[in-house]
């Protein structure tokens, strides 16, 4: 098969297609997770799959649009996320509404990814965004629906690791850091590098008790007592132990609703994504050697489209729900009843008898049955 006919039965890298069982299990998962969005009495949005460029500026998901001229001459892209999208359907379509507005979402995302990451650039997420609510309570809300659809689809051992990129920035000086600076001192807390945090610190010119302290985020994991531990060592820096104590202040509430248990604390934690502004979290379970979701709060988002509004979401990626799910050996959803054979002879006659069968509520099947025609 030569090059030009190889595309026309190929599927570009990175992008996917799933039949018969497969899709039945995606479906079955997407539909308990939006079972549980609704059960919170969050409202569905279908935003558009693309939209100009610019909604999606300014984050690091930017380089890795795949974006296209409109007809008109503008620049459109198609979506990378759908968190910047909904901050602007409710800065907009959605000004007149009361607060809070609870939305979730179910769909595809496209971002490029490199081959060689061994990731896809076609990606489907379910996700919900909890807009113009009080801070801890809404900090709170979300990760207990979180919680509520791990346990739904029967994960087993997961966790909920919870930062605050508060803590983070309040060890920082006012003044603002070189960019490539401020990169490698996010990507090497993140990386739990102690030496490299030091290494950074120097090169970006810290002073050695900022050093100091950035280099004990990379060490304070684990449990919420951990907390303890962050307020003492960081006592010399008000912002960031404001930051610390509101994240025990959420972590008080989920406790008081019994999700102790599956909480730890994770101050190293720095999302990637520049919008996020206060609690972050991932979710994991054993069996992927990464998180299955996550989220965090982006109280400044919406203020680039003219709405200043506090904000918290997650999200969970369909693609690995359905790994972990297969990993952990937790059951697919049950198999179809066979389906009815019904006679193609007497065409009326037989439409009129699966019609009649599809009323009963039962799966017909006209003609052969599946796989006779090729015997």
């Amino acid at each position: 098969m030569n090059g030009n006919n190889r595309s026309l039965v190929q599927v570009p890298p990175g992008v996917q297609c799933f039949v018969g069982e497969e899709a039945r299990v995606r479906r079955a998962i997407e539909e308990k997770v939006v079972g549980v969005f609704e059960g919170w009495d969050y409202e569905e949005i279908i935003p558009p799959l693309f939209d100009y460029a610019d909604v999606f500026a300014g984050g690091d998901l930017f380089p890795r649009t795949y974006s296209f001229p409109g007809r008109d001459g503008s620049l459109l892209a198609l979506r990378p996320d759908f968190t910047s999208l909904l901050a602007k359907i409710a800065a907009g379509r959605l000004s007149a509404r009361p607060l809070p507005l609870r939305l979730y979402y179910s769909g595809e995302v496209l971002r490029y990814e490199p081959p060689r990451a061994g990731r896809r650039s076609e990606l489907y997420q379910m996700g919900l965004e909890h807009l113009g609510g009080p801070r801890v309570a809404s900090d709170g809300e979300v990760l207990a629906v979180a919680a509520e659809c791990l346990e739904g689809l029967g994960v087993t051992d997961w966790v909920l690791a919870m930062g605050h990129v508060g803590v983070f920035a309040g060890l920082l000086p006012q003044v603002p850091i070189e960019g490539v600076h401020m990169q490698r001192l996010r990507d090497r807390v993140e990386s739990k590098d102690p030496e490299g945090v030091a290494e950074a610190a120097r090169a970006a010119g810290l002073e050695v008790r900022v050093s100091d302290g950035l280099v004990r985020l990379t060490r304070l994991a684990g449990t919420p007592d951990v907390l303890e531990e962050a307020a003492s060592a960081l006592r010399a820096f008000p912002r960031a132990l404001e930051a610390v104590a509101e994240l025990r202040a959420v972590i008080a509430a989920l406790e008081a609703a019994g999700l102790g248990a599956r909480l730890a604390v994770d101050l190293g934690e720095v999302r990637g994504l520049d919008y996020y502004t206060g609690l972050v979290f991932r979710a994991y379970a054993p069996g992927l050697g990464f998180e299955v979701g996550g989220g965090g709060r982006y109280d400044t988002l919406l203020a680039r489209f003219g709405r200043p509004m506090p904000a918290v979401g997650f999200m969970l990626g369909l693609d690995r729900l359905v790994l972990l799910l297969e990993r952990q050996g937790l059951a697919a959803p049950p198999p179809l009843p066979a389906a009815e054979v019904v006679g193609a002879d007497a065409p009326g006659a037989d439409l009129l008898r699966a019609r009649t069968l599809r009323r009963e509520g039962r799966r017909v099947r006209l003609g052969a049955a599946r796989g006779e025609a090729e015997r």
